[in-house]
């Protein structure tokens, strides 16, 4: 990974995805992470070679037990070819300042998410606390302000387009989860 100079430091940026999981009564599926005493919804690093919709699928299973689906979000420009597939398109893209000094950011692809089943199955290791919450509710929670404002406009997103909304699978992983492999 490269990195550049930014004043008395090096300036490093991971690629993140997140899952906005929607499930029960269109609540949205939210842990609290353990190592920042916050709630947020599920996600982590993209891993070296994966695709940040598969990132997202396999860091929402691992934290919380929850298989998903991407939810379309309609937002395409119909480009393939032989060659090259168009991938889905984030919800956002936020870049989050992980230090608060700009020089470790994370470039947090965030995608809507429909869960597959509801058992919750937390990570222990990872998870100290895990549930499906209303956007009012989550203005309850101790969470950031970008997490706040992303729920709500999911929420709406989700709520205006009629739910369930149409999903399709994306990853090779929730072929795998939905095969019961």
């Amino acid at each position: 990974m490269a990195a550049l100079a930014l004043g008395n430091g090096m300036v490093e940026n991971h690629f993140t995805a997140t899952g906005i999981v929607f499930g029960p009564e269109n609540k949205i599926l939210m842990i609290r992470h353990n190592k920042l005493g916050v709630w947020l919804p599920p996600g982590g690093h993209v891993e070296p070679d994966e695709l940040p919709t598969d990132a997202a699928l396999r860091e929402i299973l691992e934290e919380t037990g929850i298989a998903a689906e991407i939810i379309d979000t309609g937002r395409k420009l119909d480009l393939r070819d032989n060659h090259c597939r168009e991938l889905e398109m984030p919800f956002t893209i936020l870049l989050e300042d992980i230090e608060g000094n700009g020089l470790h950011n994370h470039i947090d692809l965030v995608f809507l998410c429909r869960a597959l089943n509801f058992e919750l199955k937390p990570r222990k290791e990872e998870v100290g606390g895990i549930g499906w919450f209303s956007p009012a509710e989550i203005r309850e929670l101790a969470t950031f302000e970008n997490v706040l404002k992303t729920a709500a406009l999911a929420s709406r997103f989700i709520e205006e387009r009629d739910w369930p909304p149409a999903a399709r699978t994306l990853s090779p992983l929730s072929d795998i989860v939905r095969s019961g492999l």
